[in-house]
C-alpha cells in the first residue's frame, strides 16, 4: 500500500494527464467526464457530528424545589477532504464508470442486436437526435473492438493501481 505522498503523486499525475486530453479534445459539457469526478473530489465526504452545549437553565419543580437543568443538542454535517488515497480511489472508479462501462455496453448492445435476426441490421450502430436529418455518430464493429481493447487496457491498469496503491501490503506489520 502507497503512503499518503505517494497517492496524491499518482492521483496529481492522472489528473494533469487526463485534464491535458480533455482540454485538447475540446468536448462538451456533457461528455466532460473528468468535471463531475472532480466535483465530487471537492465537496469532501459528509460527517455528522453531535455537538452538546451546556446550558444553564433553572427550572422550578413544585416537588423537587428550584433545579438546573444540563445540556442542549445539535446535529450537523461537517464536510471534510478525502485522504489521498481516498481521491485516488474515487477517480479510478470514474474512469471505470466513464470509459470501461460504456465500451462494454456498446459491445453487449451490438451483440443482442445481432441476434435479434433482423435482416436490416448490418453490426453498425447510428446514433442521431430529432434535430439531426443524418445520424450524429456511427459506430462500426471495429471501431467496437478497438474501443473495447482500449477499454481493456485501461481496465488492467486500474486493477494493477489498485492492488499495488491501495490494498494493504500482505507482509506488512
Amino acid at each position: 500500500m502507497v503512503d499518503e505522498n505517494e497517492a496524491q503523486a499518482l492521483y496529481d499525475e492522472l489528473i494533469t494527464k487526463l485534464a491535458t486530453r480533455r482540454d485538447a479534445g475540446d468536448l462538451e459539457g456533457r461528455d466532460d467526464f473528468l468535471a463531475p469526478i472532480l466535483a465530487e473530489i471537492e465537496a469532501g465526504k459528509a460527517v455528522p457530528i453531535k455537538l452538546k452545549v451546556p446550558v444553564d437553565r433553572e427550572t422550578i419543580d413544585p416537588v423537587a424545589g428550584r433545579r438546573s437543568s444540563g445540556t442542549s443538542s445539535a446535529e450537523f454535517i461537517q464536510r471534510q477532504e478525502f485522504s489521498n488515497q481516498e481521491k485516488l480511489e474515487i477517480l479510478l472508479r470514474g474512469l471505470e464508470l466513464a470509459i470501461i462501462a460504456p465500451a462494454r455496453m456498446a459491445v453487449e448492445l451490438n451483440e443482442l442486436l445481432a441476434g435479434l435476426s433482423v435482416e436490416e441490421y448490418d453490426g453498425v450502430l447510428n446514433f442521431g437526435d430529432d434535430v439531426a436529418s443524418g445520424p450524429a455518430r456511427t459506430i462500426s464493429p471495429p471501431d467496437l473492438i478497438v474501443g473495447r481493447m482500449a477499454a481493456s487496457k485501461l481496465e488492467s491498469l486500474i486493477k494493477e493501481i489498485r492492488v499495488e496503491a491501495l490494498s494493504p501490503n500482505e507482509g506488512a506489520v
